[in-house]
Protein backbone atom coordinates (compact mmCIF):
# COMPACT_ATOMS: atom_id res chain seq x y z
CA UNK A 1 0.00 0.00 0.00
CA UNK A 2 1.27 3.05 -0.82
CA UNK A 3 1.81 6.49 1.36
CA UNK A 4 -1.73 7.75 -0.44
CA UNK A 5 -3.41 4.77 0.18
CA UNK A 6 -2.58 4.65 4.09
CA UNK A 7 -2.77 8.34 4.68
CA UNK A 8 -6.65 7.94 3.00
CA UNK A 9 -6.85 4.67 5.43
CA UNK A 10 -5.86 6.20 8.47
CA UNK A 11 -7.86 9.48 7.93
CA UNK A 12 -10.95 7.15 7.49
CA UNK A 13 -9.72 5.63 10.69
CA UNK A 14 -10.04 8.38 12.52
CA UNK A 15 -13.12 10.03 11.06
CA UNK A 16 -14.63 6.89 11.99
CA UNK A 17 -13.56 6.84 15.45
CA UNK A 18 -15.66 10.33 16.12
CA UNK A 19 -18.51 9.14 14.03
CA UNK A 20 -18.27 6.60 16.72
CA UNK A 21 -18.06 8.88 19.58
CA UNK A 22 -21.06 10.56 17.97
CA UNK A 23 -23.43 7.40 18.01
CA UNK A 24 -22.06 6.86 21.77
CA UNK A 25 -23.88 9.52 23.08
CA UNK A 26 -27.20 7.75 22.10
CA UNK A 27 -26.12 4.67 24.15
CA UNK A 28 -24.87 6.81 27.09
CA UNK A 29 -26.88 8.23 29.68
CA UNK A 30 -27.25 12.09 29.00
CA UNK A 31 -26.65 13.16 32.75
CA UNK A 32 -23.29 10.68 32.67
CA UNK A 33 -22.20 12.67 29.31
CA UNK A 34 -23.28 15.78 31.32
CA UNK A 35 -20.97 15.00 34.38
CA UNK A 36 -18.11 13.71 32.30
CA UNK A 37 -17.39 16.42 29.63
CA UNK A 38 -14.83 17.99 31.35
CA UNK A 39 -12.88 15.20 32.60
CA UNK A 40 -13.23 14.17 28.58
CA UNK A 41 -12.61 17.39 27.47
CA UNK A 42 -9.27 17.55 29.50
CA UNK A 43 -7.98 14.33 28.37
CA UNK A 44 -8.69 15.08 24.20
CA UNK A 45 -6.74 18.51 25.47
CA UNK A 46 -3.43 16.05 26.79
CA UNK A 47 -3.86 13.70 23.80
CA UNK A 48 -4.20 16.70 21.68
CA UNK A 49 -0.87 18.26 22.69
CA UNK A 50 0.68 15.24 22.48
CA UNK A 51 -0.17 14.38 19.04
CA UNK A 52 0.65 17.77 18.03
CA UNK A 53 3.96 17.66 19.26
CA UNK A 54 4.98 14.33 18.32
CA UNK A 55 3.31 14.51 15.09
CA UNK A 56 5.44 18.06 14.08
CA UNK A 57 8.28 16.33 15.30
CA UNK A 58 8.03 13.08 12.86
CA UNK A 59 7.29 15.88 9.67
CA UNK A 60 10.56 17.60 10.67
CA UNK A 61 12.39 14.35 11.15
CA UNK A 62 10.72 13.12 8.07
CA UNK A 63 12.17 16.51 6.21
CA UNK A 64 15.44 16.03 7.62
CA UNK A 65 15.96 12.97 5.92
CA UNK A 66 14.45 14.21 2.59
CA UNK A 67 17.23 17.35 2.85
CA UNK A 68 20.10 15.39 4.33
CA UNK A 69 19.53 13.19 1.59
CA UNK A 70 19.12 15.83 -1.31
CA UNK A 71 22.73 17.36 0.26
CA UNK A 72 24.51 14.14 0.49
CA UNK A 73 23.23 13.55 -3.41
CA UNK A 74 24.50 16.88 -4.89
CA UNK A 75 27.86 16.61 -2.54
CA UNK A 76 28.74 13.24 -5.00
CA UNK A 77 28.92 15.14 -8.23
CA UNK A 78 31.29 17.46 -7.52
CA UNK A 79 33.24 13.95 -6.20
CA UNK A 80 32.76 12.05 -9.10
CA UNK A 81 33.59 14.89 -11.40
CA UNK A 82 36.71 15.42 -9.92
CA UNK A 83 37.47 11.86 -9.39
CA UNK A 84 37.12 11.28 -13.55
CA UNK A 85 39.70 14.32 -14.05
CA UNK A 86 41.74 12.93 -12.16
CA UNK A 87 41.65 9.71 -13.97
CA UNK A 88 41.92 11.14 -16.88
CA UNK A 89 45.27 13.13 -16.35
CA UNK A 90 46.93 10.10 -14.75
CA UNK A 91 46.69 8.63 -18.43
CA UNK A 92 45.64 5.38 -20.59
CA UNK A 93 46.57 3.16 -17.67
CA UNK A 94 42.95 4.65 -15.88
CA UNK A 95 41.08 4.34 -18.30
CA UNK A 96 39.58 1.36 -16.88
CA UNK A 97 39.22 2.68 -13.29
CA UNK A 98 36.85 5.32 -15.36
CA UNK A 99 34.36 3.07 -16.76
CA UNK A 100 34.34 1.23 -13.02
CA UNK A 101 33.34 4.73 -11.92
CA UNK A 102 30.50 4.93 -14.71
CA UNK A 103 29.48 1.40 -13.75
CA UNK A 104 29.31 1.94 -10.43
CA UNK A 105 27.01 5.21 -11.15
CA UNK A 106 24.50 3.37 -12.75
CA UNK A 107 24.17 0.50 -9.95
CA UNK A 108 23.91 3.46 -7.75
CA UNK A 109 21.20 4.89 -9.98
CA UNK A 110 18.96 1.71 -9.82
CA UNK A 111 19.60 1.43 -6.27
CA UNK A 112 18.36 4.38 -5.16
CA UNK A 113 15.67 4.90 -7.85
CA UNK A 114 14.40 1.38 -8.47
CA UNK A 115 14.21 -0.27 -12.05
CA UNK A 116 10.97 -0.95 -14.17
CA UNK A 117 10.26 -4.18 -11.67
CA UNK A 118 12.13 -3.19 -8.30
CA UNK A 119 11.63 0.00 -6.53
CA UNK A 120 15.03 1.03 -4.51
CA UNK A 121 17.27 -1.57 -2.83
CA UNK A 122 19.26 -2.05 0.17
CA UNK A 123 23.08 -1.69 0.11
CA UNK A 124 24.09 -5.35 1.30
CA UNK A 125 26.89 -6.08 3.64
CA UNK A 126 28.55 -8.58 0.29
CA UNK A 127 27.77 -5.49 -2.13
CA UNK A 128 29.77 -3.15 0.25
CA UNK A 129 32.85 -5.20 0.45
CA UNK A 130 32.77 -6.38 -2.80
CA UNK A 131 32.92 -2.45 -3.75
CA UNK A 132 35.89 -1.82 -1.05
CA UNK A 133 37.86 -5.43 -2.69
CA UNK A 134 37.62 -4.00 -5.94
CA UNK A 135 38.31 -0.64 -5.53
CA UNK A 136 41.36 -1.33 -3.27
CA UNK A 137 42.55 -4.20 -5.66
CA UNK A 138 42.19 -1.59 -8.41
CA UNK A 139 44.16 1.31 -7.03
CA UNK A 140 47.40 -1.27 -6.02
CA UNK A 141 47.49 -2.66 -9.64
CA UNK A 142 48.57 0.95 -10.63
CA UNK A 143 52.11 1.57 -10.81
CA UNK A 144 53.25 5.59 -10.94
CA UNK A 145 56.29 5.92 -12.78
CA UNK A 146 56.37 9.78 -11.92
CA UNK A 147 55.79 11.32 -8.82
CA UNK A 148 52.83 13.46 -10.18
CA UNK A 149 51.10 10.29 -11.16
CA UNK A 150 51.49 8.80 -7.49
CA UNK A 151 50.38 12.27 -6.16
CA UNK A 152 47.33 11.80 -8.66
CA UNK A 153 46.60 7.93 -7.49
CA UNK A 154 46.77 9.21 -4.05
CA UNK A 155 44.09 11.62 -4.63
CA UNK A 156 42.18 9.51 -6.11
CA UNK A 157 41.81 6.63 -3.95
CA UNK A 158 41.02 9.23 -1.19
CA UNK A 159 37.58 10.81 -3.53
CA UNK A 160 36.66 7.12 -4.35
CA UNK A 161 36.64 6.01 -0.58
CA UNK A 162 34.86 9.35 0.13
CA UNK A 163 32.25 8.43 -2.80
CA UNK A 164 31.94 4.52 -1.68
CA UNK A 165 31.73 5.95 2.20
CA UNK A 166 28.68 8.72 1.33
CA UNK A 167 26.59 5.78 -0.70
CA UNK A 168 26.90 4.08 2.69
CA UNK A 169 26.13 6.07 4.90
CA UNK A 170 22.85 7.25 2.38
CA UNK A 171 21.80 3.69 2.03
CA UNK A 172 22.09 3.29 6.01
CA UNK A 173 19.92 6.58 6.55
CA UNK A 174 17.09 5.27 4.78
CA UNK A 175 17.08 1.54 6.23
CA UNK A 176 14.75 2.81 9.27
CA UNK A 177 14.03 6.60 9.45
CA UNK A 178 11.73 6.15 12.31
CA UNK A 179 11.58 3.48 15.34
CA UNK A 180 8.94 0.76 14.55
CA UNK A 181 5.32 0.98 15.46
CA UNK A 182 5.71 4.77 15.96
CA UNK A 183 3.06 5.50 13.59
CA UNK A 184 0.71 3.23 14.45
CA UNK A 185 1.15 4.89 18.19
CA UNK A 186 0.47 8.05 16.47
CA UNK A 187 -2.59 6.54 14.57
CA UNK A 188 -3.71 5.30 18.42
CA UNK A 189 -3.61 8.30 19.61
CA UNK A 190 -5.46 10.40 16.90
CA UNK A 191 -8.44 8.15 17.00
CA UNK A 192 -8.39 7.96 20.80
CA UNK A 193 -8.64 12.00 20.05
CA UNK A 194 -11.35 11.81 17.64
CA UNK A 195 -13.72 9.39 19.89
CA UNK A 196 -13.63 11.59 22.83
CA UNK A 197 -14.17 14.72 20.18
CA UNK A 198 -17.27 13.14 18.80
CA UNK A 199 -18.28 11.90 22.60
CA UNK A 200 -18.69 15.21 23.56
CA UNK A 201 -19.70 17.45 20.15
CA UNK A 202 -23.25 18.06 19.41
CA UNK A 203 -24.03 15.72 16.59
CA UNK A 204 -24.83 18.20 13.47
CA UNK A 205 -23.86 18.89 9.88
CA UNK A 206 -21.45 21.48 11.35
CA UNK A 207 -19.42 19.06 13.82
CA UNK A 208 -19.42 16.47 11.05
CA UNK A 209 -17.78 18.43 8.96
CA UNK A 210 -15.07 19.55 11.11
CA UNK A 211 -13.95 16.26 11.85
CA UNK A 212 -13.84 15.18 8.62
CA UNK A 213 -11.09 17.97 8.03
CA UNK A 214 -9.55 17.33 11.41
CA UNK A 215 -9.20 13.51 10.04
CA UNK A 216 -8.12 15.00 6.60
CA UNK A 217 -5.35 17.26 8.21
CA UNK A 218 -4.10 14.49 9.80
CA UNK A 219 -3.82 12.08 6.95
CA UNK A 220 -2.30 14.70 5.15
CA UNK A 221 0.26 15.07 7.98
CA UNK A 222 1.02 11.06 7.91
CA UNK A 223 1.28 11.83 4.04
CA UNK A 224 4.14 13.70 4.03
CA UNK A 225 5.77 12.11 6.73
CA UNK A 226 5.54 8.52 4.83
CA UNK A 227 6.79 10.48 1.70
CA UNK A 228 9.59 12.52 2.90
CA UNK A 229 10.59 9.55 4.67
CA UNK A 230 11.15 8.04 1.32
CA UNK A 231 12.45 10.81 -1.13
CA UNK A 232 13.45 8.41 -4.04
CA UNK A 233 10.29 6.76 -4.82
CA UNK A 234 6.37 8.09 -4.58
CA UNK A 235 5.27 11.80 -5.54
CA UNK A 236 7.75 13.77 -3.08
CA UNK A 237 10.83 12.61 -4.69
CA UNK A 238 14.26 13.50 -5.85
CA UNK A 239 15.02 13.88 -9.51
CA UNK A 240 17.42 11.86 -10.88
CA UNK A 241 17.91 13.60 -14.22
CA UNK A 242 21.36 15.30 -12.58
CA UNK A 243 22.76 11.61 -12.13
CA UNK A 244 21.49 10.88 -15.75
CA UNK A 245 23.43 14.10 -17.43
CA UNK A 246 26.41 12.83 -15.05
CA UNK A 247 26.46 9.21 -15.84
CA UNK A 248 26.04 10.33 -19.46
CA UNK A 249 29.13 12.51 -19.52
CA UNK A 250 30.92 9.80 -17.98
CA UNK A 251 30.30 7.69 -21.08
CA UNK A 252 33.23 8.60 -23.02
CA UNK A 253 35.19 6.62 -21.33
CA UNK A 254 33.70 3.75 -22.61
CA UNK A 255 34.10 5.03 -25.86
CA UNK A 256 38.22 5.64 -25.25
CA UNK A 257 38.17 2.11 -23.88
CA UNK A 258 36.57 0.73 -27.87
CA UNK A 259 39.23 2.70 -29.13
Amino acid sequence: MNSLHRSIAIAAILFGASVVGMLLQWVVPADVLTASKGSVGAMVGLVTLLLALVLGLLVFTAFSVFTTQQSEAYSLGPVVIELDVILKQYGPDAIRGRVGLREALGRSRKRFFGDAKRGPQAHTFEETRATMTWMNTYFDSLEPPTERQRQLLTSARDLAKKFADTQMLMTRQLANPFPPYVLTVVVCWASALFLGNGLVATPNAVSVVAHLAGAAAIGSAIFLILELSQPYSGVVRLSSAGLDRLIEALGEADAQRAE
